[in-house]
């Protein structure tokens, strides 16, 4: 081979080897992933835990920060090569300060994602709210409670649309929707008494104004005197008395965030703001069995929703 031909394929693969050296590069230096949260909170600690998780396999050069909401509106979060914000209160501490980074947001409703304000200049935006789609709220109750055709809606003007959307979905699954929309949490026990009786069940939203810690034991209270089923949006609620919840879990969302992340990373644009695709279904055993209701097992339940929407029969 002459000096030349050994020359010329030398240099290839310098070139070769450069461009290897300048992609690992680039990759490394979209690495750097700074979150939002309240780690001693035990959801953002869960879900915390699970979005490592699913960072693993971006290897050594991944780096995670992690800031307070209090300091999540300053210089360091331009550091970042994507924020994701775990909650309401990050979420709006981020939106307010704006950044030029790509912002994930989990964690939160629909309704509190859409009062987040755009700083001029901020990068693009995503986010996986907790809000369950209305088809699949729907389908639930069907197999459910298959005796039950009536759903009642109480919501705040915050969470109007998101009850506009449920009762629109509603006659095609061969359920008639009531919907009320009151101003404060006076109003709540009226609605509840007029809107609830053993036909109907009551579907939450994730309503702070409606549904919180100074509303739970009433709102649950009311519709077991009046032998009416709650679906319930959270574990916590399942627990304090709701018959049904449908809910993605901490560890659900921190894995779902952590596949987002590694494609945004990886620069693909983000997607329009989305519900969830795992969930869970679970039951209060205790109190379906006071009610009088037999319900299917919420394993199976689960497994029938997501076979359903994944189009297996």
């Amino acid at each position: 081979m002459s000096l030349h031909r050994r020359a010329a394929r030398l240099g290839s693969r310098l070139l070769l080897a450069c461009a290897l050296c300048a992609t690992a590069t680039a990759a490394a230096a979209r690495n750097h992933i700074l979150v939002v949260a309240h780690p001693d909170n035990p959801v953002h600690a869960e879900t915390l835990d699970a979005l490592r998780g699913g960072l693993d396999p971006m290897g050594p050069g991944r780096k995670i920060d992690i800031h307070a909401p209090a300091a999540g509106a300053g210089d360091q979060l331009e550091a970042g090569d994507l924020v994701i914000t775990l909650g309401t209160e990050a979420a709006q501490a981020v939106a307010k300060g704006g950044t030029r980074a790509t912002v994930l947001h989990v964690l939160l409703p629909q309704r509190a994602l859409d009062a987040l304000p755009r700083v001029p200049g901020s990068g693009p935006r995503t986010a996986l709210v907790l809000d369950q789609p209305a088809p699949r709220q729907l389908t639930l109750l069907r197999r459910a409670l298959p005796g039950h055709e009536r759903i009642a809606l109480i919501a705040s003007p915050l969470s109007a649309a998101q009850a506009a959307a449920v009762a629109r979905a509603a006659p095609a699954f061969g359920i008639n929707a009531t919907t009320t929309i009151i101003n404060d949490e006076d109003a709540l026990y009226p609605a509840l008494r007029t809107s609830l009786d053993e036909s109907t069940v009551l579907l939450s939203l994730p309503d702070g104004t409606v549904y919180n810690a100074r509303t739970v034991a009433n709102v649950l209270l009311t519709a077991f005197r009046l032998r009416a089923p709650v679906l319930g949006f959270s574990a916590a609620y399942v627990r304090a008395g709701a018959v049904l919840g449908l809910y993605s879990t901490p560890r659900q969302v921190g894995a779902e965030a952590a596949a987002l992340a590694r494609r945004l990373l990886a620069g693909e644009p983000p997607p329009a703001p989305a519900a969830h695709a795992l969930f869970e279904v679970d039951i209060n055993q205790t109190v379906a069995h006071a009610l009088g209701l037999v319900l299917p097992d919420p394993k199976e339940l689960t497994r029938d929703l997501l076979r359903q929407e994944r189009g297996h029969p």
